[in-house]
């Protein structure tokens, strides 16, 4: 049995449309499909309510407050293995859509042959088609997390005191790189064997190994980012690897939630950076 978690947060249309594709491709007795609602205020939890009112296999849940991503992801990945007892549990993001038909047959093919704890399909970015899996930045030494640290409350600080855009556009003048380049590495369209690599958070598969193994997929602690990083070092722990399947193809449309609560561009960053502050130090705890 098969459980896919898909976290909603103001925007029903992007989070039908992944459902629909859920429906479209892996529809049927071995699928299941918990859509939780992060506290939604705009009348968007009650309209996919109605919306799915009558299809078999879906089921609501409504959180009293906004979760973030780790713990909104937690409830309903409980809820499959508790209630609907699945074997994978599939989290996805509102703005993700699947396209392969043998979705679900591809991830126990992976399983079977390999015993891995999380898969990772081809997730490929309808902004820009980049393939965001899998990724090689991995932080994971306290250094380097604290190096990370500084860096974004310098730039944090930055914002606050109205210092940060006319500092950018002089880099940019003068041709360096933007200071609020991300800490991740690019992801290819290959996976590297020899090197270790994270998997991206906007479509992960639980196996059953894992699934036996953990029961949360997200460290609670976080609110948004760096939950990869984190899941990449909770594997470690338990002795789970990960596998990338470019076979499974996930569409990204991207940011469709963060989007629509943070409107203006600096005030986004804000939000974004004191998030990375706050889940570094979550980090943290892991490394050494």
């Amino acid at each position: 049995m098969f459980g896919f978690v898909v976290l909603h947060y103001l925007v029903d249309d992007a989070t039908a449309q992944c459902v629909d594709s859920i429906l479209e491709y892996c529809g049927g007795e071995s699928c299941r499909i918990v859509i939780v609602d992060n506290d939604s205020a705009n009348g968007s939890f009650e309209r996919l309510q109605a919306r799915y009112a009558e299809t078999p296999g879906v089921t609501l849940l409504h959180n009293a407050a906004n979760e973030g991503f780790a713990r909104g992801n937690n409830v309903g990945y409980r809820y499959c293995k508790s209630q609907l007892h699945c074997d994978y549990i599939v989290t996805i993001n509102n703005d993700a859509m699947l396209t392969n038909v043998d979705f679900m047959p591809l991830c126990t093919e992976d399983y079977a042959q390999t015993h891995c704890g999380v898969i990772g399909p081809d997730i490929v970015s309808l902004k820009d088609g980049r393939h965001q899996n899998p990724s090689y930045g991995i932080i994971r030494t306290r250094s380097e997390v604290n190096r990370q640290i500084r860096r974004f409350r310098a730039i944090l600080l930055l914002l606050h005191l109205h210092l940060y855009e006319p500092l950018v556009r002089l880099k940019q003048r003068l041709g360096h790189q933007s200071a609020a380049d991300s800490p991740y590495t690019h992801a290819t369209a290959e996976a590297d064997a020899n090197r270790p690599y994270k998997l991206h958070g906007a479509c992960l598969i639980f196996t059953p190994a894992f699934v036996q193994h953990y029961d949360e997929p997200f460290d609670p602690r976080t609110f948004l980012y760096f939950e990869e990083h984190i899941l990449w070092m909770r594997c470690q722990t338990a002795g789970l690897t990960m596998h990338y399947d470019p076979r499974i193809v996930v569409k990204h449309v991207e940011d469709a939630s963060t989007d629509s609560m943070s409107a203006t561009t600096r005030r986004k960053m804000i939000f974004t950076l004191g998030n990375y502050v706050r889940s570094l130090k979550v980090l943290g705890t892991y490394t050494h």
